[in-house]
């Protein structure tokens, strides 16, 4: 019955899609082509911006296929022919790019009033596809909330962080090796095995581990992880159609799911009423201090999950992966000892100061996977970029801020491309990776990652594990990385592993 309640709208969605098939193309060219999708018109488009294409468009496409084959080349490609900012079209999809540090500080700098992140969220479908209390109220609680946690006992945290990490690596080695006993040595992907660890990770420390305990035949990390996947499919595609069929084809299905996701989140908390010990930090603080009821709580919830555990799994699995295809021998020596320092140990100090080595592969393995196109904004009125530039934004425009150019600028970082593990090395001075826009992974400016802190110990805290409790084995050659979802850069393949643990229980 659960799985029922859960089921998508796929069959629903494919028998619209392939009825309609005779519509929604003409649609898409119809409405590309009034909207300017072609040389001509994008040239008339917005005269009085002065802010250039990006060089190669086609009629139709524009840029979609240079961007989807490489976006870092493509961005800093654009970047040098044209400058810091310009304008492209993703099939239909138009957007100013902000590139570079100077032009993406004044643009993250500037207040919702002058651009909103909030409508451009809203505008792309999350409305539908998180609910509108996630788009219009869920930073501001979970910002308030998690800046809070490390005001109260930071070690504590970071302690119960890695006992949480340490739980769910057995609980998913485990039920890994129970649903395929007799499969091959090599059988599982270790980047999804990695976002299983942290999605429980996250569901226990924010919410509490009442909530995974004695499900009948139904696995919600499952479930939720398939949805999260679909919302990045669905935006990816509703973007570059008009309104009028994004919403029916895409949006209203993937809302009727996220519905349904709710109903079974509250029901779990009907059914449990758990009491304050039994809660996560996060939950406690919203049923205590905070006036919601439980089908908001829900609703929140789901954006929680949403935002706080996929791209610390992609950066903490990247991280190990990046260690064990470039690291020297001594290099992953130190690491280890470094590893098995904090885990025996934690602490926040370990955590931000005396695991240099550890952190250093988290902040470059996060540079090198940054979101190709990351924050984005609406612009509620003409804003001229600089003084007497001529560039303006016009009222109406999306923005784009684009992490990933900053993170590959060799006027920025020697040697941009190359992994860098040292951190006494003279192409990674320490100052870069902490100015938020020459280390420009997280979002940065009025709308500040409320998260960041907590991600990127997260990492750490999950390398240090997996670096001195287990031994682990890859079917080489991994496979590359690749920029193609709207997260941080994930692997172009599945990446098999093998998983044995090391500690004596």
């Amino acid at each position: 019955m659960m799985s029922d309640l859960l089921s998508n709208d796929s069959s629903f969605l494919t028998l619209i899609l392939t009825a309609g098939a005779l519509i929604v193309v003409p649609s898409i060219i119809f409405f590309s082509s009034s909207k300017g999708n072609n040389d001509n018109n994008d040239n008339n488009d917005n005269n009085k911006s002065n802010i250039p294409w990006a060089p190669g468009r086609i009629p139709l496409l524009g840029h979609a296929l240079k961007y989807k084959k490489d976006p870092g080349r493509f961005l800093l490609d654009s970047s040098a022919a044209v400058g810091d900012i310009f304008k492209i079209n993703l099939a239909g999809k138009r957007m100013v790019v902000a590139c570079g540090p100077r032009t993406q500080r004044i643009i993250a700098t500037a207040p919702e009033s002058v651009f909103s992140a909030r409508q451009a969220v809203a505008d792309v479908g999350f409305e539908q596809m998180l609910g509108p209390l996630n788009v219009h109220k869920g930073t501001d609680l979970h910002k308030g909330i998690v800046k809070g946690m490390w005001h109260d006992d930071a070690d504590a945290h970071v302690r119960l962080l890695i006992q949480s990490i340490r739980q769910a690596l057995q609980v998913e080695s485990t039920e890994s090796k129970r649903i395929q006993p007799d499969a091959k040595k090599y059988n599982a992907d270790f980047m999804k095995f990695i976002r299983r660890v942290l999605l429980r990770t996250t569901i226990d420390r924010f919410i509490g581990s009442f909530f995974l305990d004695s499900w009948e035949n139904f696995d919600f990390i499952d479930v939720f992880m398939k949805f999260q996947d679909d919302l990045e499919d669905v935006t990816a595609k509703s973007v570059i159609l008009p309104r009028f069929l994004s919403l029916p084809l895409l949006l209203w299905p993937l809302a009727r799911r996220r519905q349904k996701l709710q109903i079974t989140i509250a029901e779990r908390l009907k059914k449990t009423k758990p009491d304050a010990k039994d809660c996560g930090f996060w939950l406690n603080e919203v049923q205590t201090t905070r006036t919601h009821s439980i089908d908001d709580i829900a609703e929140f919830i789901v954006g929680l999950l949403f935002a706080a555990h996929k791209n610390p799994a992609i950066g903490a699995a990247q991280s190990y992966l990046m260690l064990v295809e470039e690291a020297t021998i001594e290099e992953m020596d130190l690491c280890k000892k470094e590893a098995q320092m904090l885990v025996k140990n934690p602490s926040y100090q370990a955590v931000r100061e005396s695991c240099p080595l550890l952190r250093r592969l988290c902040l470059e393995s996060l540079r090198l996977t940054a979101h190709a196109i990351g924050g984005i904004r609406t612009a509620q009125k003409d804003f001229e970029i600089g003084n007497n530039t001529g560039k303006v934004i016009t009222k109406g425009s999306t923005v784009a801020l684009t992490h990933l150019s900053s993170s590959l600028d060799a006027k920025i970082w020697k040697e941009p491309s190359r992994f860098i593990l040292d951190p006494k090395s003279k192409e990674r001075s320490e100052e870069l990776y902490k100015n938020e826009y020459t280390f420009s992974v997280f979002s940065h400016g009025v709308h500040k990652c409320p998260g960041q802190q907590l991600a990127v110990v997260m990492l750490e805290c999950t390398v240090a594990l997996l670096l001195d409790e287990y031994e682990i084995e890859f079917v080489k050659p991994l496979p590359p990385i690749d920029f193609e979802r709207a997260t941080l850069a994930q692997r172009s393949g599945p990446v098999l592993f093998s998983l044995v643990s090391n500690r004596s229980e």
